[in-house]
Parts: structure tokens; C-alpha cells; sequence
């Protein structure tokens, strides 16, 4: 993916928006522009201001080397020798911090604080051996779900078998299909523990082996959205995008605007 050059970007920005060159400037007008920045949208200088600081805070939740997770070639979830990553991981990752507040009823009524102050994909550089090996775990139940009704559909087909059926209940063959799902879901189950037992043994599935994403943890991050006691986890060729944090510019790396916020050496 082309890494987008902020500096040259600034020509067309807005320079009389709130948030111009600072950290959420980049991160949101920095990749497309002020034309799809919603923050640039907003209505009213405080709340412009307010956005910008939260997402401050945000970057202060960060590991300072959370960039190193896509920027390397090498697959972050090889154990042992690392491949070379030819894609990315992505997966949902929230904070609780910073505060924020909304009605209790679809954004109206009493103020009460929201369990997820920061939401963002977390996106990291994955081989295409991983990637297969942590796909086929996840399609492992529902194919064998889909296989299990599929062989409910074509015995039904037989008249044989589904004359007789719906003869003795109605809703027998009804009851037979849902019955083979659940069939199919079990087996599903015990094939999935046994192969990811023996994946386990080559890749990291668990998003929280990986190092970096441990230390998250640590700092109160939690995974968004887990499906079988796992992150749910997606892939793409593409990054999302180039930099979490801002980096520093060649001429002046010691300038504290542009330094990764990490105040918190967990």
C-alpha cells in the first residue's frame, strides 16, 4: 500500500479548521482528506477541540511500537521460524478510555457512560500459510452445520423417507433438519478442537500471543468482538492504513508533536 506523505497533504487541508496538523488530523484528514473527515464536519469549535484531545488520549493507550505490528515483513503469527507476510490480520480492539457519555435510550434521556471510549482495528502482518490455517478454524462449524442440512435436504428428497415422516408428524421432517444442524454443529465442535490443537502447535491463533497485543491487554484494551473464545479476526491484502502513530519527521525528531505518546510503561 502507498504510504501517504502528510506533509505534502497539508497544501490542501483546511487551515482554519480546530484541528489542523495535529495527531487526529493526521489520522483521519491525513488518509483522505478534509472531505471525508468527519470531525471537519462537526458544527461548533469545542466539540472539533474535544475530538482532537480524546483521540490524544487515545494514542496515550497505545504501546508506543504498535506500528512494528504491520510494518514488518515477517508474520506476526508464525511461532518458531517467521514467514514472510504477504497480507494483513485485522481485529477489533476498545478501551474504555477515554469518557464518554450518551442518553440511555437510543442516545436520548439520563447520561450514562458508554463501556467503550476507543474502538479501532488493529491490523497486523500475517503469511499465507496462517492465514488458510486460521481461516479453515473458522469455517470449520458452519461447514459442517451446512454439510449435516444439506444431508437432511436430499434424504427428504426421497419419498421414501419423507412420506413416512410427515405421515406419522407433520412436522417431523422439520424437526429432522433442525436436528441434523444440531448434529452437525457437534460434530463441527470436536473437529475444531482437535484441529486447532494441532494448529496451536505452528500458528498463534489467539490475537493475545502476539506480544504487542499482550501489552495492550495489559493496558485495559479488550477484543470487540470474540466468536468461540477467540477475537474474530479478518484479512486483506491492503493495509487499512499506514500509521497508528504519527511519525516523527526526519528534520526535527526530538519536535513533541510529532513524538509517539506512551505514557504508560506497563
Amino acid at each position: 500500500m502507498h504510504e501517504i506523505d502528510f506533509d505534502e497533504r497539508r497544501e490542501n487541508l483546511d487551515k482554519n479548521c480546530e484541528i489542523i496538523n495535529s495527531d487526529l488530523c493526521y489520522w483521519m484528514a491525513g488518509r483522505s482528506g478534509c472531505s471525508n473527515c468527519y470531525v471537519h464536519m462537526l458544527k461548533g469549535k469545542v466539540k472539533k477541540e474535544e475530538a482532537r484531545d480524546k483521540w490524544k488520549e487515545t494514542l496515550a493507550l497505545f504501546p508506543a511500537d504498535i506500528d512494528s505490528l504491520h510494518e514488518t515483513d515477517e508474520c506476526q503469527f508464525c511461532k518458531g521460524e517467521k514467514k514472510k507476510a504477504d497480507g494483513y490480520a485485522f481485529v477489533e480492539m476498545a478501551h474504555a478510555e477515554p469518557y464518554y457519555e450518551k442518553g440511555m435510550i437510543f442516545g436520548l434521556g439520563k447520561k450514562i457512560r458508554t463501556p467503550v471510549g476507543s474502538l479501532l482495528s488493529v491490523q497486523a502482518s500475517v503469511c499465507p500459510s496462517c492465514r488458510k490455517q486460521i481461516k479453515m478454524l473458522d469455517y470449520t462449524i458452519i461447514l459442517s452445520v451446512a454439510l449435516f442440512i444439506a444431508i437432511a435436504i436430499v434424504l427428504l428428497a426421497i419419498p421414501q423417507i419423507a412420506t413416512p415422516m410427515a405421515n406419522l408428524f407433520a412436522l417431523l421432517p422439520i424437526i429432522f433438519v433442525a436436528l441434523m444442524g444440531v448434529a452437525g454443529y457437534m460434530t463441527g465442535r470436536y473437529i475444531h478442537a482437535n484441529v486447532l490443537k494441532k494448529v496451536t502447535e505452528k500458528v498463534r491463533i489467539d490475537y493475545s500471543d502476539i506480544p504487542i497485543i499482550s501489552r495492550m491487554l495489559a493496558r485495559g484494551w479488550f477484543f470487540f468482538q470474540v466468536t468461540n473464545g477467540l477475537p474474530r479476526v479478518s484479512f486483506s491484502k491492503t493495509r487499512q492504513y499506514d500509521h497508528i502513530m504519527r511519525p516523527a519527521p526526519e528534520n526535527d525528531p526530538e519536535d513533541e508533536e510529532y513524538m509517539p505518546l506512551d505514557n504508560m510503561n506497563i
